[in-house]
């Protein structure tokens, strides 16, 4: 049975709502502050990609991870960030980078905003369930390219060898594999950059990594699958320096494309 990709987008991100918890955010916050930010390879490709006549739309900026690099080169940079508490963080950067920022308070679907050069999205889809929507409002909104950068999750993972025997899938979440078949489904031929880096999870304890797979997989209330989870974290966790190493981990791809091109391949 060939997959519905949208819809499995769409489903995974209503069983999977993207919110950030008080010790999340005050974490994020405090590595924000400290400049707590490891290197980003893709961020690095995009920066390349543009100069200072080129002007910048940052979907879900955050912290501004990627806003104010983007800054620092491009002619314009405007950042549409929902979350007040993000927007604060945004903010603090900002007035210490030195820059200006245009700042649009507004999820993406119902931000009112121009056309820029460059759409940019980075790991800030993950609230959207209607994947077209969102990337068709991208393409209208990119005069040259849309960039989306997500999460790659490992082809031996933990996590998916045990949602895909929970949930007959491999994919727990959201993610750049699915995106790209989304993409595909739309008629949207997109490139990939995936980073080399891979950040390995690591827990002091099973049962804290026990505690982890619950979360990811989405089963914190339920316990028909503990025995199964418990085994296969005994088996395929490895034990290093005391702590538990995850072959799952944080891996990340860019894809992206030009709408003018995907337009004109449909005139033809």
């Amino acid at each position: 049975m060939e997959i519905d990709w949208l819809e499995l987008w769409r489903e995974l991100i209503i069983a999977n709502p993207h919110t950030l918890n008080s010790e999340l955010m005050k974490r994020y916050k405090t590595n924000a502050r400290q400049g707590r930010q490891r290197p980003d390879s893709l961020l690095d490709f995009v920066l390349k990609s543009i100069d200072s006549r080129v002007t910048v739309l940052d979907i879900g900026a955050g912290n501004g991870r990627w806003a104010i690099p983007l800054a620092k080169i491009a002619r314009t940079v405007t950042a549409v960030e929902p979350a007040g508490d993000m927007l604060e963080v945004l903010r603090e950067n900002i007035k210490t980078a030195q820059i200006n920022i245009q700042i649009i308070q507004s999820s993406w679907e119902e931000a009112n905003v121009e056309a820029h050069d460059i759409v940019v999205c980075a790991h800030a889809m993950y609230s959207s369930p209607d994947f077209a929507l969102f990337v068709r409002k991208m393409e209208q909104h990119a005069r040259k390219t849309c960039y989306l950068s997500l999460r790659l999750p490992p082809v031996d993972g933990v996590i998916g060898e045990l949602s895909n025997a929970i949930y007959g899938r491999l994919h727990d979440s959201a993610n750049a594999i699915i995106a790209y078949n989304a993409l595909y489904s739309l008629g949207i031929y997109t490139n990939v950059l995936v980073e080399n880096d891979i950040y390995h999870w690591v827990n002091n304890t099973l049962e804290e990594a026990f505690i982890r797979a619950k979360r990811h997989l989405h089963l914190e209330s339920a316990s028909a699958y503990d025995g199964l989870i418990r085994d296969t974290l005994c088996k395929r966790l490895i034990l290093s320096n005391n702590r538990y190493l995850w072959p799952d981990g944080m891996r990340s791809a860019l894809l992206w494309w030009s709408p003018s091109t995907v337009a004109k391949q449909i005139e033809l």
